[in-house]
């Protein structure tokens, strides 16, 4: 009995684990939005990812997502980001915001996917908000 305790008792805390790590992966996004943190920000990226900027589409690889979010980033000058919903779906997790910045403010579409160890930007997209 004091075995199956045992057991129950560590599958729980892995679950929880597992729960904090997927956290992590948006928080940690949205902490590096809000500094404007490109290097920080594509930690956060598997093999390659969808990016977005204005009207500009394109899918990267990890070095190539950093150099033009470097460009990007230097460009606006960040202020800020703002939260504004995040939830959840089945393959990973999602966050939208605003990303304050100079020049004006960006809609900000995060979305994640679950991956070992945690998740990875599947695609990131900036909107300018006219």
């Amino acid at each position: 009995m004091k075995h199956l305790l045992r057991l129950s008792l560590i599958a729980f805390a892995t679950s929880l684990l597992v729960t904090g790590l997927h956290a992590q992966s948006v928080d940690g996004v949205i902490t590096s939005l809000k500094t404007g943190n490109a290097a920080q920000l594509v930690g956060n990226v598997g093999e390659s990812m969808q990016l977005t900027i204005a009207d500009k589409s394109n899918n990267y690889n990890k070095a190539q997502a950093e150099k033009a979010l470097k460009d990007f980033f230097g460009k606006i000058t960040v202020k800020g980001f703002e939260l504004k919903h995040k939830g959840s779906a089945p393959n990973g997790n999602y966050a939208i915001g605003t990303l304050q910045a100079a020049d004006g403010n960006y809609r900000v579409n995060i979305f994640m996917r679950k991956q070992k160890g945690g998740e990875v930007i599947k695609e990131l997209r900036f909107q300018l908000i006219e």
